[in-house]
């Protein structure tokens, strides 16, 4: 049986991923309920492996730290807040994990004005069938964390469920075993050129599910990979918005600013956190230094247009938009290109300002 980690405090790589699970909730959130005239009538977040609420220390899981962030946008008196009805759906299978949790958010902390809290005993696979209405309903956003510990329910079928909900962000959890297995997939053990380096298979399990996308749909995928003790697990995130890939991506650098996807140096560049800063020449990661390389290129190739355009490219690279600065003040200053920005701003998608080659 899996070890429940509930029932001791939670680990360095635990912690990781609740702070990636809470950053991210703290950037979407605001996105549905801040505007004065908000896009969707409803907003519904689900934590299909809430466990109890806490650890043995008493440290906050990621229901608690969801609930934290409304509480925090709530006491904000953000401007869209009482156009929005709220939702958090918080199930896990095992009663006893539920009953507990039940009891914490029946104290007055807990209690958020126009935030309903629906909190039951329920299996993830009978939760996202008893849920199929909301969870395909273009009219309300939605926010899924699927925390599965020990256990993979996460499955092909249900990944293409996943990225067929509308309107919907999700982050799943991998387990070190569910890695592990990965390896010897016939589809990985191709792309991986050392099959038992455990640094790799992380990345090539999101290209893996990057097949399960329907060819020509635009569905965007992010990982976070988590070293605990001598184990590898993953985060991977998915959105059909550039928006929702951009703020996750936002998320991952703000915990690895050396590659922007790990707790450990997964490039194995021995670069220390500070050392990895945008006006550092010397001891520049090499994702960054090919980056800028590929993405100059493309601009001085006439490929790159519009601040849109250098956005996509950002995405797919697996970087923000801050990481185009340098080359964009660059190639401005060398008469390359003019523009009217500095950074590319992710909210303009629709109307893009333009990137003109200086022939």
């Amino acid at each position: 049986m899996a070890e429940d980690f509930h029932e001791k405090p939670y680990d360095p790589g635990t912690l990781t991923k609740l702070r990636i699970f809470e950053l991210y909730a703290q950037e979407w959130i605001p996105v549905f309920v801040a505007p004065l005239a908000p896009k969707f009538g409803r907003v519904e977040i689900f934590d299909f492996f809430s466990g109890p609420g806490k650890d043995a220390a008493g440290v906050l899981g990621s229901p608690l730290r969801i609930l934290s962030q409304l509480r925090s946008y709530h006491q904000k008196g953000l401007a869209g807040w009482n156009k929005v009805s709220i939702t958090v759906h918080l199930f896990d299978e095992n009663r006893g994990k539920i009953e507990k949790l039940r009891n914490i958010l029946q104290t007055e902390d807990w209690s958020i004005p126009g935030v309903t809290i629906d909190c039951k005993p329920m299996a993830f696979k009978d939760a996202l069938l008893t849920h199929q209405g909301v969870l395909m309903d273009r009219g309300a956003a939605k926010l899924l964390i699927i925390d599965q510990y020990g256990v993979d329910e996460v499955t092909d079928d249900v990944f293409k469920q996943l990225i067929c909900f509308q309107t919907s962000d999700f982050i799943f959890f991998l387990s070190s075993s569910t890695l592990y297995r990965f390896r010897d997939h016939p589809a990985i053990k191709q792309k991986i050129e050392k099959p038992d380096d455990s640094y790799d298979v992380h990345r090539a399990a999101v290209d893996y599910y990057r097949k399960l996308i329907e060819a020509g749909a635009e569905f965007f995928l992010g990982r976070f990979s988590i070293r605990k003790r001598s184990n590898i697990y993953g985060l991977i995130f998915g959105s059909r918005h550039p928006l929702g890939i951009h703020k996750f991506l936002q998320v991952a650098w703000a915990n690895d600013e050396i590659a922007g996807e790990a707790n450990f140096d997964i490039e194995r560049e021995n670069i220390r956190p500070g050392e990895g800063l945008l006006n550092f020449d010397v001891m520049r990661p090499n994702k960054l230094r090919e980056f800028e390389e590929e993405l100059s290129a493309a601009i001085s190739a006439g490929s790159i247009n519009t601040e849109a355009d250098v956005l996509r490219f950002c995405i797919e690279a697996g970087m923000t938009s801050r990481h185009s600065a340098p080359v964009l003040k660059e190639l401005k200053q060398k008469g390359v290109i003019s523009l009217d920005f500095q950074v590319p701003d992710i909210k303009r998608l629709k109307a893009p300002r333009a990137v003109r080659l200086i022939q």
